[in-house]
């Protein structure tokens, strides 16, 4: 597989589905929580209360890992993304603002919470104030496609965002 295919393969791949399931661990214990994202380039946005569980684990262990797949009745047709990397909150104005973009355009029915949290549930709109913007920044991207045979997985390197080298069967 070559760089640039497992790059659209990937993106393709993040574009056609909504929710990755972002795992964490904190002394030993590990936490695993469902959250939408958008994607910027090979990197995840997603918004999540800060007093979260596995937002109070990123802020002792930035350490994390990321898997998106569809659902399959059978293990022939499983394939999916599995990533490595880090998250963090995302404070400047700047990087706020280009993330809010790309996650608004992406699910544009959030605007209505961030314009009128009273157009919700009280409780709703109490933890959509209390939210904030995190990046996951994957360090390696794992493409598993059963369909090509069991365990069939390439691994490409990131690093600031970007691929580096070519894609390697694990």
């Amino acid at each position: 597989m070559t760089k640039t295919r497992f790059e659209q393969t990937a993106m393709s791949f993040m574009d056609g589905l909504t929710t990755m399931t972002l795992a964490t661990c904190s002394q030993g214990i590990p936490w695993a929580a469902a959250v939408y994202y958008a994607r910027q380039g090979l990197d995840l946005i997603f918004f999540s209360s800060p007093a979260s569980r596995h937002s109070e684990i990123l802020s002792t262990n930035p350490r994390a890992a990321a898997t998106i797949h569809g659902e399959y009745d059978r293990w022939q047709d499983i394939k999916g993304l599995q990533m490595e990397g880090t998250v963090e909150q995302i404070r400047s104005t700047w990087a706020l603002a280009r993330a809010t973009a790309a996650y608004l355009k992406r699910y544009p029915f959030v605007r209505q919470f961030l314009a009128d949290p009273g157009s919700v549930s009280t409780l709703a709109a109490a933890k959509m104030t209390k939210a904030a913007l995190y990046i996951f920044r994957p360090e390696r991207i794992f493409y598993l496609s059963n369909e090509e045979g069991f365990g069939n997985r390439w691994k490409l390197e990131i690093r600031d965002g970007k691929s580096v080298g070519d894609p390697e069967r694990a």
